[in-house]
C-alpha cells in the first residue's frame, strides 16, 4: 500500500491493512514522512510500515517534492516484489499505474475522495482541478479493482460509484468499501483524561478543520444565544489557527474549545461529550457524494448529526432519522435546524451498528484480494 502521509496511522488505510494482515497477507505500507520525524521502519499490528522522504510541507507546495517521493517509493516497492500494489487516492495512483505496466502485478486503486475537489475547497472552480479530474478518470480505467468509499443508498443522491460508472468505468470493476468504524475498537472503553460534559448544549466537530465558511455559518447561527451553546473542536487542520483568530476577534462571547489531535482509540470519549455532531461543509462534488466518517461514528453512538441538505449525507440522515439536514448558506435555516435537532427523539442506533460496521467491509476487501490467492481465501 502507498500513501502520501506518514501513516500515524491513517484510519482507513490502517483498517484495510490490518484486516489483510489478520487474514494471512504480508502487508507493507510505504508512507511519505514529510516531517522526517517518524520511524523509518516499524511494524504496527502485523503491518510493516516503511517511511521515505523527502521532507516537504502540506498543501500545493508538496507537488514540487512529489516526484522525489515517487522515486523513493518506487525503489522500495521494486525491492519488495509484491503480488499487488494498493494505491490510496489520486496522488499515489501514478505509482500503481507505472508499476502495473512495468511488472504486470495486480493493482487496486482506492478512492477515498475525488481529489480534484480539494483545489476548490470553498466552491471556486480551478483549471488545475479540471485537469486532475480528467487525469484521474483516464487512470481509473486501468486498475484491476477500483475501490470507492460511497455509493447511492436508495435516496436522491449518487455516490462515488455512480460517478465513475457515468464516466465510463465498468461497474464490475468497482467495489464499495464504506469508511465506517471498526466497532470493536471504536466502542471499547479505554481510560482517558477527557474532561466532563458541559452543562451547555455541545456542538462537536470531530476532524481536521480544513475550511472556514461552514464554521462561520455555525458561529453566526448561535452568537445571539451564545450562553446556551458550547462548540467543541477535536482534531487539527490547516484552518485551525485561522478559526481561532476569527473567534477571538469577532465572536469573543462564544464558548469554543479546541482540543487538538487525539489518539483515535480515545475519540469515542470525545463524541460522548457532544449533544450533536456538526458535519456541514462548503458544497462541492465530494460533499454531494459522501457520507462523512464522523456521521457514521456519531450515529453509531446514538448521537444525532447536522449535515448539508441535498447530499448523500442527507439521504443517510433521513433514512435513519438520526439528525437534521441544513442549508448553511442560510443562517436562519441553520438556526432553525439547531432548534429542531434539540427536540429530536432518540433514534435506533443499534440498526446502524449492525449494518454500518467494518466487519462487513472487511469481507468485501478480502474478496478483492482472493484473486491474488486464486480464490483460496476464506
Amino acid at each position: 500500500m502507498v500513501v502520501t502521509n506518514p501513516f500515524k496511522p491513517d484510519p482507513r488505510v490502517y483498517k484495510e491493512a490490518r484486516s489483510l494482515a489478520k487474514h494471512g497477507h504480508e502487508v507493507y505500507v510505504v508512507a511519505w514522512d514529510r516531517e522526517g520525524k517518524y520511524p523509518k521502519d516499524e511494524v504496527v499490528e502485523g503491518v510493516r510500515v516503511i517511511r521515505v522522504g523527502p521532507k516537504a510541507g502540506y498543501g500545493p507546495s508538496m507537488v514540487l517534492k512529489l516526484p522525489i517521493f515517487y522515486l523513493n517509493a518506487l525503489r522500495v516497492i521494486l525491492k519488495l516484489k509484491p503480488d499487488a500494489i494498493h494505491t490510496h487516492d489520486f496522488d499515489t495512483a501514478i505509482l500503481g499505474f507505472v508499476f502495473k505496466k512495468l511488472k504486470n502485478v495486480m493493482w487496486v486503486y482506492d478512492v477515498h475522495d475525488l481529489y480534484f475537489t480539494f483545489l476548490s475547497m470553498e466552491g471556486k472552480k480551478s483549471i488545475i482541478g479540471k485537469l486532475i479530474e480528467k487525469l484521474d478518470l483516464a487512470i481509473a480505467k486501468h486498475p484491476d479493482t477500483l475501490i470507492v468509499a460511497t455509493q447511492s443508498i436508495g435516496g436522491e443522491h449518487e455516490g462515488l460509484r455512480e460517478y465513475y460508472i457515468k464516466h465510463g468505468i465498468s461497474p464490475e470493476k468497482i467495489v464499495t468499501i464504506w469508511n465506517v468504524p471498526d466497532l470493536n475498537e471504536f466502542l471499547s472503553d479505554i481510560p482517558t483524561d477527557v474532561n466532563g460534559k458541559s452543562n451547555k448544549y455541545t456542538i462537536g466537530f470531530i476532524g481536521g478543520q480544513r475550511t472556514v465558511s461552514n464554521f462561520l455559518a455555525l458561529f453566526e447561527a448561535i452568537k445571539d444565544e451564545a450562553h446556551l451553546y458550547k462548540v467543541l473542536f477535536v482534531g487539527e487542520g490547516k484552518e485551525t489557527e485561522t478559526l481561532k483568530k476569527i473567534i477571538k476577534k469577532r465572536y469573543p462571547n462564544l464558548d469554543v474549545e479546541f482540543v487538538g489531535n487525539v489518539d483515535y482509540r480515545h475519540v469515542s470519549s470525545y463524541y460522548r461529550l457532544c449533544d450533536v455532531v456538526y458535519s456541514c461543509f462548503p458544497i462541492r462534488e465530494n460533499v454531494k457524494r459522501g457520507v462523512s466518517v464522523k456521521v457514521f461514528e456519531a450515529t453509531a453512538l446514538g448521537i444525532p448529526v447536522i449535515v448539508n441538505d441535498d447530499t448523500l449525507n442527507s439521504d443517510y440522515v433521513r433514512e435513519y432519522r438520526c439528525g437534521v439536514c441544513a442549508d448553511i448558506d442560510s443562517i436562519d435555516n441553520l438556526r432553525q435546524k439547531l432548534l429542531l435537532v434539540r427536540s429530536l427523539r432518540p433514534f435506533n442506533f443499534k440498526i446502524i451498528q449492525k449494518k454500518w460496521n467494518w466487519r462487513c467491509m472487511e469481507d468485501r476487501l478480502l474478496k478483492v484480494y482472493s484473486i491474488v490467492m486464486g480464490g483460496g481465501m476464506e
